[in-house]
């Protein structure tokens, strides 16, 4: 029996006894209906996978964003704040202060030093880089949907420019700018009770008053002071966090600081009064102490050794002129060099640093080594100026040969020199008694004219009288020669004792000098290191 199907889209009620071939048929019928329709929307069945991973994905992704902390674009927490801040800023004013007529605004200060650098005495300055950071309320920029969050909000810098900030400025910068790379330095964080932290790095040159009295033994104390410019103490207050402790990083800047060092240092407030008013100013106070080391090698140590090579002239020769002036100028002008290269690092002041009396002392002993040895020069000439008109010079005389009428000839003649005195005279003469006569009468009857026989008697006289002369000649050299001796050996004895005279003052200064010039560094040193002076100690003045 074959089932017809139906006509009108209902089957005919079943019978009970037919009612499992019914179901059974019903199965079948299910099952071809199922594999038609499956093959029908295979593509749609791929389609519908390929939606559900992509799902699968971006749901995960968002578990993961919010897993991380950060909330997606379209979270509840972003659309609250933009909400919020635009409602604030809507109807806030930029141009009033917190509390506008009411009590006035409290500006807590915090600051950490970056750098201290380039401190000049020249120009009585120095440069500073700080993080300053400014804690104030304003209870229009409250936020009450951020009551359960546990830390504020961050905002960018650039809004600090929709937002009242207090007109602080530098009282004692001669020059001073806010760092804005790759940004404007510049942070704001707001807590939900409407305070406000705003955070910028500024560097800036600062005036600092120096005493040189003791340059380069010196110590100085620096200030940078803060102050309202526009708001008196009736709008603005400004004041340390935490006193003391709202300065950091100190310690890391001695590290760098090659020619100071950083000592102690203290916060306070003060009031400056004006024409306009009385203005709040926070003073950050600090002591530097200058390091010595750079000083005693370029200054002290060269200018020491100077001083000492001047008295290498007491070992020198007091006749050696050239060596002992020069040796004395050179040191003269090498300690006048190093005064005037002194002079130059620092600023033209009226009174006396303690350089300049150490070059100045060093100076004043080069110079004294330099008249030393003038003394020595000018002593040893005047001793031997007096010695030599001492000296006694006996002249030779000849008085045991009597005059004789007969007068030698020119060939006779020598030249004796007594002392100084130079002249000619005979050296001897010859009596009538050396004369070879028989008869003292033939020496007038001798005939006058030419002849040969007329001058042979006169002659051998001549002869005899030369042989005479050259034998006194001889004895009276022999007896000079000695006496000039025994004359020059007593100059020699008087000037050997006027330089020995003289060696004294040498020998003498050797010593002398070396225990006046430590003398003289003990009691500078004491002088200018344990004695104190005025404003080398930081105190509370304010």
């Amino acid at each position: 029996m074959r089932l017809s199907p139906p006509n009108s889209g209902r089957y005919p009620p079943a019978k009970k006894g037919n009612v499992r071939w019914a179901s059974g048929n019903a199965k079948c019928i299910t099952r071809k209906m199922a594999a038609s329709s499956l093959t029908t929307s295979f593509p749609t069945i791929i389609i519908l996978l390929l939606l559900s991973t992509c799902l699968i994905g971006s749901c995960s992704a968002q578990s993961g964003v919010r897993s991380a902390g950060v909330e997606p674009a379209s979270s509840p927490t972003i659309a609250a704040a933009d909400s919020s801040l635009a409602e604030v800023l809507k109807n806030y004013d930029r141009n009033i202060r917190p509390n506008f007529g009411g009590p006035p605004v409290r500006v807590g200060l915090t600051m950490s030093i970056a750098s201290i650098d380039s401190i000049s005495e020249v120009n009585l300055d120095y440069t500073i880089t700080v993080l300053l950071r400014q804690f104030w309320k304003d209870p229009r920029l409250a936020q009450p949907w951020l009551a359960n969050k546990t830390r504020p909000m961050s905002l960018d810098g650039r809004l600090a420019e929709d937002l009242w900030v207090p007109d602080t400025f530098l009282t004692n910068a001669k020059e001073a700018f806010m760092h804005t790379v790759t940004t404007d330095n510049v942070l704001i964080r707001l807590y939900p009770d409407g305070s406000v932290i705003y955070g910028m790095r500024i560097t800036a040159v600062a005036h600092c008053y120096m005493n040189l009295r003791k340059y380069p033994l010196d110590e100085q104390n620096c200030t940078l002071e803060f102050e309202s410019y526009g708001y008196t103490t009736e709008d603005l207050q400004l004041y340390w966090m935490r006193g003391d402790e709202s300065i950091s990083g100190l310690q890391s800047v001695n590290e760098d600081m090659q020619t100071f060092q950083v000592g102690a240092y203290l916060t306070a407030e003060r009031v400056a009064h004006y024409e306009t008013g009385e203005y709040g100013v926070a003073v950050f106070k600090f002591h530097l102490s200058r390091r010595i080391l750079y000083f005693l090698m370029q200054t002290y140590i060269p200018a020491a050794l100077i001083v000492m090579i001047s008295w290498v002239g007491f070992w020198v020769n007091p006749y050696s002129e050239p060596a002992r002036v020069g040796l004395g100028i050179t040191t003269v002008l090498t300690m006048t060099t190093f005064i005037t290269s002194a002079r130059a690092s620092v600023p033209r002041i009226s009174y006396v640093k303690a350089i300049d009396v150490y070059l100045i002392i060093c100076f004043l002993f080069s110079f004294g080594a330099l008249i030393e040895y003038a003394i020595v020069n000018y002593t040893t000439l005047v001793r031997q100026k007096k010695e030599t008109k001492r000296i006694p010079l006996t002249p030779l005389v000849v008085t045991d040969i009597q005059p004789s009428p007969v007068t030698p000839t020119g060939n006779d003649m020598q030249m004796v020199e007594v002392g100084n005195d130079v002249r000619d005279a005979p050296l001897a003469t010859v009596s009538e008694a050396d004369m070879d006569y028989e008869n003292p009468s033939d020496a007038a009857s001798t005939p006058s004219d030419d002849s040969g026989m007329g001058r042979q008697p006169f002659g051998n006289i001549r002869y005899r009288v030369r042989d005479r002369v050259r034998d006194t000649v001889k004895a009276r050299t022999t007896q000079a020669g000695h006496r000039v001796r025994q004359t020059t050996s007593r100059v020699r004895r008087r000037v050997g004792k006027i330089l020995d005279d003289e060696c004294i003052i040498d020998r003498r200064s050797r010593y002398l000098f070396p225990i006046a010039f430590t003398l003289v560094n003990l009691v500078y040193w004491f002088t200018y290191i344990y004695v104190d002076m005025k404003d080398d100690k930081i105190e509370r003045d304010f």
